[in-house]
């Protein structure tokens, strides 16, 4: 199975999501200040499986906040952040497999029957950082019930994106992640930089094995008429949804600031980030007048 960029239209993003949840916790914004210590670079991961086609690995390196301004040209500060030198291995309970590297920090390249229930564990070995290692549990996938975007127009004439879902829960305890990001191809490396994907955690905590419905606005970017977005519902552990939790309030904090790595939760021994295995259900919406 090829997985290269060339082949990935369909699913730039999926891989757009993770990079840039990825992204904002590993990549604070600049200040204009000295004497900040130098940490030693630790390896982050990141991980999608992608609907039908496999999974994508995405390994890079913790920045210091000195280290990119806005004005960094994102295809040259995503080759200093990837991690090209790694050998990934994915350990099954049957089997173990190699990843093929994609290039740009990406890994992936090969089916791997990945069974719900299942734990599977990551390997990385890289010549430059070292190695790091995690393990997960495969999460049975949900799926949407119902789910529908449109624009919306406010009194101050912003249009906006409205998302209206609706979830039909287990009766397990689960944790959900919402995505929605504009799909536009030609602008992909600049959004895994800098990420403008709207994300909503919610815990079934008041309507465990019930439906639940909500509508949201997206902000704070404004849409037009045609444009695309993709809208994606992922069922996730409880772990990766404090580490969402957390990187969502702390996203204007000061903290963010003082250079990597930012204590944030992670299932990585040795490194940062989080190695998931859930599948995300995906909607393509083209926004109409």
């Amino acid at each position: 199975m090829d997985l290269s960029f060339s082949n990935l239209r369909y699913y730039n993003t999926i891989v757009i999501f993770i990079l840039g949840a990825l992204a904002v916790s590993c990549l604070p914004d600049p200040l204009e200040v000295k004497n900040i210590p130098e940490v030693k670079p630790e390896i982050v991961v990141a991980s999608q499986i992608i609907p039908n086609q496999g999974l994508v690995v995405l390994l890079t390196r913790t920045m210091g906040a000195l280290d990119a301004s806005n004005n960094s040209d994102p295809e040259e500060l995503l080759e200093q952040i990837a991690v090209d030198d790694a050998v990934v291995t994915i350990i099954g309970p049957d089997d173990e497999y190699e990843l093929d590297s994609l290039g740009n920090g990406l890994y992936g390249g090969i089916t791997i029957p990945f069974d719900a229930g299942e734990q599977y564990k990551l390997k990385v070995s890289s010549e430059s950082l070292g190695d790091v290692e995690a393990t997960t549990t495969v999460l049975a996938p949900i799926q949407f019930d119902f789910v529908q975007a449109q624009l919306y127009y406010n009194e101050f004439n912003d249009t906006l994106a409205q998302v209206t879902y609706a979830i039909v829960d287990p009766l397990d305890d689960n944790y959900y992640m919402i995505n929605v990001q504009e799909v536009e191809r030609e602008d992909a490396v600049e959004n895994l930089i800098n990420p403008r994907a709207f994300t909503e955690i919610v815990e079934d905590d008041a309507f465990n094995g019930g439906e639940y419905r909500r509508t949201f606005r997206v902000f704070p970017r404004n849409y037009d008429p045609g444009d695309t977005i993709a809208v994606s519902l992922s069922n996730i552990s409880d772990e990766y949804f404090e580490f969402i939790r957390l990187r969502l309030d702390n996203r204007f904090s000061f903290v963010e600031f003082l250079g990597e790595p930012v204590n944030y939760p992670s299932n990585v021994i040795g490194g940062r980030g989080f190695f998931n295995l859930y599948v995300p259900d995906v909607r393509l919406f083209i926004l109409d007048e």
